[in-house]
């Protein structure tokens, strides 16, 4: 499926609103608002095995065009590319399966195609303290209790489950949470807290700290064995996909000057060559092999275009720039990492 001409924001928001015009509002969330146009504009058919993974990232583009698109594609990007892979691998367990021979059946995929009802599907990794490494974690499932806090959980906010990463010896095992939104369980209100909260950047975007206190887990609540060693493809698939934000995000820019224009043709030059090589479904050592992603030139442009000292200033233009100049430890991680591979 083509990407369609007119932004997707363009083509179904309303005028003034952060909102579909025929759905929605602050009562229903703004990506469960979307979500079904995003279905219905095909941007989960990569996770289906319906499209390449060049051409999700070209619908990312598109999106990020307009301002409420940047904070709608990275919630999008987010869910395909952790949810969605964690459930691909929980499925097959097999690190060269392609999405299209998945077993769709699997009412799970429903969040990916069906509109009715809406599904979202949110990751918690990060604790407090946890220094971006998995050893750190804390949280535990013990006599089929979870127990621990996840402290930075994109989509949370409005996700109906949450795909909870834990630690299990050397294992990280992920098991399905449930948040039942609606559901005025007290049973289980008493073993959940969250605080629901959103950032300057992409401010449209729910994200959740959530603890849980002897949550009780079921064996088939497990969702994937080991998070471990797909921990650092599924990064590198967000990192690329804030590539593919950042070329929508400066399009416009572009029109207006000739050097940003330049650079950031350079750079949809560099992932159309680099997507173009990579399998049906691109692994942690394919993503790895183009790291880090050359953002840098036309970092600079923007940086040169509105006369700042670095690109970290940005952000004082616009606070969704952050997004690409911000560096967590586990980047920093992959940073070394590439550098001893050369």
């Amino acid at each position: 499926m083509g990407l369609e001409p007119e932004n997707l924001i363009l083509k179904y928001g309303a005028a003034g609103s952060s909102y579909p015009k025929d759905t929605g509002g602050p009562e229903t969330g703004f990506y469960r608002s979307w979500k079904p146009y995003l279905i219905k504009e095909g941007f989960y058919n990569f996770l289906l095995g319906l499209e390449s993974y060049l051409e999700f990232q070209k619908k990312l583009s598109l999106l990020a065009e307009e301002h409420l698109g940047v904070s709608l594609a990275l919630s999008c990007m987010v869910e395909v590319n952790v949810a969605g892979g964690i459930l691909l691998y929980g499925k097959t367990n097999h690190d060269s399966q392609s999405p299209i021979s998945i077993g769709t059946s699997d009412p799970l995929w429903d969040a990916f195609r069906k509109t009715d009802p809406t599904k979202i599907y949110a990751v918690g990794v990060s604790e407090p303290g946890w220094e971006g490494k998995l050893r750190k974690l804390s949280s535990v499932v013990y006599d089929g209790k979870l127990s621990g806090t996840k402290s930075f959980i994109t989509n949370g906010g409005e996700a109906d489950v949450i795909f909870w990463v834990t630690k299990s010896g050397t294992d990280n095992p992920v098991y399905q949470v449930r948040r039942q939104r609606e559901s005025g369980n007290t049973n289980t209100e008493s073993q959940i807290v969250e605080e629901s909260f959103h950032t300057e950047f992409t401010p449209q975007v729910s994200h959740l700290k959530l603890t849980l206190c002897e949550y009780s887990i079921a064996e088939n609540d497990m969702v994937l064995e080991n998070y471990g060693k797909l921990g650092m493809e599924l990064r590198l698939k967000e990192l690329l996909s804030l590539v593919s934000l950042l070329i929508g995000k400066t399009k416009k820019i572009s029109l207006e000057n000739q050097i940003v224009a330049r650079e950031r043709e350079k750079l949809v030059e560099w992932r159309e060559s680099f997507l173009t090589l990579c399998p049906s479904y691109p692994n942690g050592e394919f993503l790895l092999s183009g790291f880090p992603y050359p953002t840098d030139g036309l970092l600079s442009a923007l940086t040169s275009f509105w006369d700042l000292s670095s690109p970290q200033e940005l952000k004082s233009i616009d606070p969704d720039y952050q997004l690409f100049v911000w560096e967590d430890s586990f980047t920093n991680y992959l940073i070394q990492k590439k550098k001893k591979n050369l």
